[in-house]
């Protein structure tokens, strides 16, 4: 089994990577765990909040093809 963990982000935090390494390497030798990190779209004082989640959204969908099993975390 190949697990894909995708993550909107400005700069993954040390914490972050710490833990994707440990539960990386708590899965079975069967079971593969990828981290891609989607550049978050950059926000400013006016910014048009729902707009910049439909487009990350967007992002995250262009990394899934029709066959994955997708799973939200909020």
């Amino acid at each position: 089994m190949k697990i894909r963990l995708l993550t909107i982000t400005h700069k993954t935090p040390a914490w972050v990577q710490e833990g994707y390494s440990e539960y990386a390497k708590r899965l079975p030798a069967s079971c593969s765990l990828e981290l891609v990190e989607i550049p978050a779209e950059k926000r400013f004082a006016h910014s048009d909040l729902n707009k910049i989640i439909l487009r990350e959204g967007e992002k995250l969908l262009q990394q899934t093809k029709p066959h994955h099993h997708i799973i939200a975390l909020m």
